[in-house]
């Protein structure tokens, strides 16, 4: 895009939106016509493509957008999840899967837990296959476990494995060739997924929250979107609302 920079007013629109999020299209048009009244929407687009590329704004959702550099959520994942991920996709070559740990989110909280809980997901459908396939090579390995099962038959002292239905058009991204949910799915399933995750709600699961808007950018849409495939996006959008 060869625009010019002087036509992006950059420190204007830095010193304008400084306290507002979200910004809206229109508000970024009606910035603009403060300078060139006559000024097309079209222009205007290619002027928030530039800001973008410059991170000057991020998008945070459809037509929403806000000041500052996209931070992308990559974490690390561990050599054991790596090997677990490998395993289950030479087992099940076309099978949709999706591995996490709880231990990406514990860094936000007050409180330390003791243990992590590594999530896999799968097709509905395959559940019960995954499970029995992993419980021959795996010790701690659960299949939509309740809390009680849980508290009763998991041992601490080693990794927990949780298997569970993958939602469908959940959404995931891939990190070193390892499929694993977006921070979006990852903070609506700690709210809606509360018997299950029990260890990282209350104060704790408001300490995720904040933090996670603090430290990533956090795509509204595709959070509520998701939300709304599990049939909680009222119930999840006011809780972030209220804890945000």
């Amino acid at each position: 895009m060869n625009i010019n920079t002087k036509k992006l007013h950059i420190k204007d629109l830095k010193k304008r939106f400084k306290e507002i999020s979200p910004i809206s299209l229109d508000d970024i048009v009606s910035f603009y016509r403060t300078f060139e009244e006559s000024v097309k929407k079209t222009t205007v687009k290619w002027r928030v493509y530039a800001l973008v590329d410059r991170g000057v704004i991020q998008r945070i959702g459809r037509g929403k957008y806000s000041l500052g550099k996209q931070k992308e959520f990559t974490p690390v994942i561990s050599s054991e999840n790596r090997t677990l991920y490998s395993i289950l996709k030479e087992e099940y070559p076309f099978l949709d899967i999706s591995i996490w740990t709880t231990q990406w989110v514990a860094q936000w909280m007050l409180h330390i837990p003791g243990t992590y809980e590594t999530i896999i997901e799968v097709e509905k459908g395959s559940e019960e296959s995954v499970f029995y396939f992993l419980s021959d090579i795996r010790n701690n390995v659960f299949l939509n476990p309740p809390k009680d099962i849980l508290n009763k038959y998991a041992k601490t002292e080693k990794p927990i494995i949780i298997i569970k239905n993958l939602v469908t058009c959940s959404p995931l991204q891939e990190v070193d060739s390892v499929q694993i949910p977006s921070i979006e799915k990852i903070l609506v399933d700690l709210i809606v997924d509360n018997e299950l995750l029990s260890a990282y709600q209350g104060r704790d699961l408001t300490s995720i929250i904040e933090n996670a808007f603090e430290y990533n950018t956090i795509n509204m849409d595709t959070l509520l979107r998701y939300a709304g495939r599990r049939r909680k996006r009222t119930m999840v959008a006011d809780l972030i609302n209220d804890k945000r």
